[in-house]
């Protein structure tokens, strides 16, 4: 998920320190507790989302080669992910987008593109 929610952040081709901190909170306050699963090393496997997000951004990836690798992981894992999952994945997505001040043209794009692909 850390590819769609890169995707949502550079999709007007510059991440903000304002949705990095959202991108944290939503790994706190709604990925850490929905699963309790842990690496190898301890780390709680919610934080891969960030570990993932900066990956991508240090590599300067595109925004929508991002979401390509998102929607490709989706086709193949998506039935796996119940409707409450998906809200949750769509609702994180919406807030880092809604970050600044409100969601721009390129982020809204984005946004009604997951909507269609999570089938919400």
């Amino acid at each position: 998920m850390g590819n769609l929610f890169y995707a949502i952040a550079a999709a007007d081709k510059k991440i903000r320190p304002e949705e990095r901190k959202s991108l944290h909170e939503e790994i706190l306050y709604c990925w850490k507790h929905h699963d309790d699963s842990h690496d190898r090393f301890g780390s709680d496997r919610a934080f891969l989302i960030e570990f993932e997000f900066e990956t991508l951004e240090e590599e300067a990836i595109k925004a929508e080669e991002a979401y390509q690798l998102f929607e490709n992981w989706f086709l193949e894992h998506g039935k796996d992910i119940d409707q409450a999952g998906r809200m949750k994945i769509f609702n994180s997505a919406r807030h880092i987008a809604e970050c600044i001040r409100k969601i721009n043209h390129e982020e809204l794009v984005y946004l009604v593109r997951l909507k269609k692909l999570l089938q919400l």
